[in-house]
């Protein structure tokens, strides 16, 4: 399983992905998704300009595209989808996509309004605004784990570490979490569209508890990750059950904005929980101030709203490539910064072309569909371990790891792939895990079957094996 983090528009991939959840301690009330309410642009804009001398301080552009992204997105939130078609239509009359324009000036004093400006949110606002009215009337939820508090250990500027106890930002829990509802609003309404209309819930759970955030240092990139596990095992079975996709958020382990230091941190990516849920991985820095190389000082709300959508879709198409390997689109990491890689009927230039190219020229058309396909799945309960015996292999072939043979022998069930690496499997009341001795950890392998009782299909970590 591949986990990928991101830094710099580019991301690096290691790592096992968290266990599956499981019973865990209480955890206090959880906060769900408002009704939809439209932020006040107007105040958000007025102190944004006045913070950084003035609006007429801004190129006249960065005014244009900053302004369209907000307004479009309150005119959707309204339900005013035709004024919203009609202003961005203007703007990309303007500034036709995939010009140079869109890269002028988008690193403008100490502010991050994106790179291309404002352009991801504007592409995803493209989507929402052009397509029919919903009809699917099932909703996925979104589960924000946040840890109150963390024991972290992290890099000192002079090659060192030290260990300290951090509490989560204030803001993040703020006013109901308003901070993550604003950052993923546009996210989850793009993704209610192109999924046909299934509403995206976002449920914020904070764990009194303390967690651990840890840190590795190659020398190119430091890492630092809360243990995700542990705060997704504390969940509980019930809301555990009703999670489509994951997030967990915890203290940063970044001293400051991460300057000094002479490398990137990483401390955000897409993960892999359970039997391969997407799980975006953050800190709570993330969201409240700048790092050091995508510009300095807070957070305001304005910035919040234009680049947050583009971290959220970027994380999140990685997991529909994995979902839908059959597409070629990520086999390579990050093929789409390489412009000649891109199938030959795509057009565009930046990241956030390739990604709107796609949705629009291949995953509507996915089978299953996006709606069936990032819906939590349902376990097959097993009694008949035989019945699991056979040669899978997940399609397209790319590698060893693809061609898989369970077998049984005296009651113990493993998985073989022509890699030469193998694990145990368990039956747990039922439903299939791997075991300890798996080198992703422990995580449940989904079962379908078909027809005549034996196993069709095993899904493992996102990834489908078919029968042979």
């Amino acid at each position: 399983m591949r986990l990928c983090l991101a830094v710099l528009g580019t991301v690096a991939c290691s790592g096992p992905a968290p266990t599956t959840p499981s019973t865990s301690t209480p955890t206090t009330p959880s906060t769900s998704t408002p009704a939809p309410v439209v932020e006040p642009t107007e105040e958000q804009l007025a102190a944004f300009y006045e913070a950084n001398g003035g609006r007429g301080a801004f190129p006249e552009h960065t005014v244009a595209m900053i302004e369209a992204l907000l307004y479009a997105q309150d005119e959707v939130d309204r339900g005013e989808l035709a004024a919203a078609r009609s202003r961005i239509d203007a703007l990309f009359a303007e500034y036709p996509l995939s010009t140079d324009i869109w890269v002028q000036d988008a690193t403008f004093g100490d502010l991050n309004v994106g790179n291309p400006i404002a352009y991801y949110g504007l592409r995803m606002l493209d989507v929402v605004a052009s397509e029919p009215p919903a009809t699917e009337s099932a909703t996925l939820q979104m589960t924000a784990v946040v840890a109150s508090c963390a024991t972290v250990r992290r890099p000192t500027a002079d090659g060192g570490s030290e260990t300290v106890k951090l509490d989560i930002h204030p803001d993040i829990v703020a006013d109901d979490a308003r901070i993550l509802h604003q950052s993923t609003a546009l996210f989850r309404r793009w993704v209610q569209t192109i999924t046909g209309g299934m509403q995206v819930d976002l449920v914020v759970k904070v764990q009194p508890r303390c967690t651990t955030v840890d840190y590795t240092d190659d020398g190119s990139v430091i890492v630092s990750y809360p243990d995700a596990d542990d705060m997704i095992e504390r969940v509980g079975d019930e809301l555990s059950a009703d999670t489509d996709l994951w997030w967990v958020v915890a203290p940063s382990g970044v001293p400051g904005d991460g300057s000094g230091f002479d490398r990137h941190f990483i401390t955000g990516g897409m993960g892999a929980a359970g039997p391969g849920l997407p799980l975006f991985l953050s800190d709570d820095a993330w969201f409240t101030r700048k790092v050091e190389h995508l510009g300095q000082g807070e957070y305001s709300d304005v910035e919040r709203r234009v680049y947050q959508p583009q971290w959220f879709q970027h994380e999140f198409m990685h997991h529909l490539y994995r979902v839908w390997p059959e597409f070629g689109l990520e086999d390579e990491g990050h093929q789409w910064f390489d412009r000649g890689t891109w199938p030959k009927d795509f057009v565009g230039r930046w990241e956030p072309d390739y990604y709107a190219e796609s949705i629009a020229k291949r995953l509507l058309a996915a089978k299953p569909s996006l709606a069936e396909g990032l819906q939590a799945p349902e376990p097959v309960l097993v009694d008949d371990p035989s019945v699991l015996v056979g040669s899978f292999e997940r399609q397209p072939v790319l590698n060893g790891y693809h061609e898989v043979t369970v077998t049984l022998d005296e009651g113990a069930l493993t998985w073989s792939n022509a890699a030469g690496v193998s694990w145990s499997l368990q039956l747990q009341k039922g439903r299939l895990f791997t075991a300890d001795d798996c080198p992703y950890g422990v995580h449940e392998v989904l079962v379908e079957l078909g027809d005549d009782g034996q196993a069709s299909a095993l899904r493992f970590l996102a990834e489908t094996y078919v029968r042979l």
